[in-house]
């Protein structure tokens, strides 16, 4: 709700193009950004950096501050991600993140290619991509300024 608020503010502002915004975040940032990016369709392009992975993975050596009471029972964080499609979004994850509760690359990979299907099925597989890095938990800016410039930018 706060997230979407924050939505509504920049949506009001002159100096901002409603039809331009776009969200990222980092780690629990990352789930937010996930989340806003499939809840408000105002949001025009998402980042979400160190979030992607499997709802089974964080319930070890994670906090459960992602977790509500059959959430897991339907969907997983793909699910979630697919609402997303089709505007542009971009996931980062590090090829040092390590397992318990980390967000390592192969399960990242696994994720996305449940979100490319949702992605197809609107024809717009060239929207999506997960983008590794050398690096951990951090978020990738260069990556996420080119794809937001290219997303973003003026018609």
């Amino acid at each position: 709700w706060d997230l979407i608020r924050v939505v509504d503010l920049a949506a009001s502002r002159p100096e901002v193009d409603p039809r331009r915004i776009g969200c990222g975040g980092l780690s629990l940032g990352g789930e937010m950004a996930m989340w806003l990016g499939a809840m408000d369709t105002r949001i025009a392009a998402t980042v979400s950096s160190g979030f992607l992975t499997t709802m089974e993975n964080m319930r070890h050596g994670h906090c459960m501050c992602w977790d509500f009471p059959g959430l897991q029972r339907r969907y997983d964080f793909a699910d979630i991600y697919s609402l997303i499609s089709p505007r542009p979004l971009q996931c980062q994850n590090g090829e040092q993140e390590r397992l318990p509760g980390g967000f390592p690359v192969d399960l990242a990979t696994l994720a996305m290619n449940e979100i490319k299907r949702a992605y197809a099925v609107e024809g717009k597989e060239d929207a999506v991509a997960l983008v590794t890095h050398p690096e951990g938990h951090v978020f990738d800016m260069p990556a996420a300024k080119k794809f937001f410039d290219a997303t973003l930018r003026p018609q």
